[in-house]
């Protein structure tokens, strides 16, 4: 909660917004709707079916919400709850997915974890920014898979940008190595599995703090007559138009093993 940006325009729009929120029978549940619950946002549907821990996963093949099949019931809940915002967390609750309504069509938009990467650097910095409060030795991170977006975005606030390896072990690497050094100032860390982190109180992604910082961030564009989606083109706009996809490839058996092997040798 100290990490709280914008709290007056929070107490405008904490009981405007709707938002549907999946755990997918992980552990995301409690920690999530009581961060909610203390910043005033009262309208927080549970997907039911989703709500208790149980691990046999019974609702979705794969609860990951990398995964399009993982939202389901969350979007079915979304619909009949005429919900601004969808979040889901997997079972470990590191890792959130978001889902924001565009009014203009009516549908969902999925974003993929570099869109909501981007997303919450330019609100993070753009409020820090806004309130003085940016730290002069900045620094926003993130991984040499994930958006090279951040970079420019940092730039414009005259924030400092740094990359490292997959995984956000690494960027926790780097928080110690700052720490050890008395600078830079960790701000914010993204990657694009759908991992993020604001504050220095973990050395890992954590779904229930970026669960708490996405719904100030609906808020306060809200409060500027904006959704996400706008915001999102609005930064394109700015930046530039990003696409980014996923090609997984899965070698099996002995013969992909050693193939790996072989690749990562070369």
């Amino acid at each position: 909660l100290k990490l709280t940006i914008c709290p007056d325009v929070l107490k405008e729009q904490a009981d405007q917004l709707r938002i549907v929120y999946t755990p997918l029978n992980g552990c995301g549940n409690i920690p999530v709707r009581t961060v909610l619950e203390r910043l005033g946002i009262r309208h927080v549907k549970v997907v039911e079916e989703q709500e208790a821990p149980d691990g046999r996963f019974p609702t979705c093949p794969s609860p990951n919400p990398e995964e399009p099949a993982a939202w389901e019931y969350a979007m079915r809940t979304a619909k009949e709850y005429d919900a601004d915002l969808v979040i889901a967390t997997d079972p470990d609750s590191d890792r959130l997915g978001v889902q924001a309504k565009d009014p203009k069509t009516g549908e969902y938009v999925l974003f993929t974890g570099n869109m909501t990467g981007v997303l919450m650097a330019e609100y993070i910095l753009n409020a820090l920014a806004a309130r003085h409060t940016l730290p002069k030795d900045g620094i926003l991170m993130s991984t040499v898979v994930s958006s090279p977006m951040g970079r420019l975005i940092a730039g414009e606030y005259g924030c400092a940008f740094g990359e490292t390896l997959t995984g956000f072990k690494y960027i926790g690497e780097q928080m110690r190595i700052f720490e050890e050094q008395g600078t830079p100032s960790f701000v914010f860390g993204y990657e694009e599995s759908y991992g993020c982190l604001g504050g220095t109180y973990a050395r890992d992604k954590d779904a229930v703090v970026s669960s708490m910082l996405i719904c100030q961030m609906a808020a306060y564009h809200k409060n500027n007559g904006r959704t996400l989606v706008d915001a999102l083109n609005n930064i394109y706009a700015k930046f530039g138009f990003y696409l980014d996809a996923l090609d997984t490839f899965v070698l099996k058996g002995k013969d992909g093993a050693e193939k790996i092997q072989s690749i990562m040798t070369n």
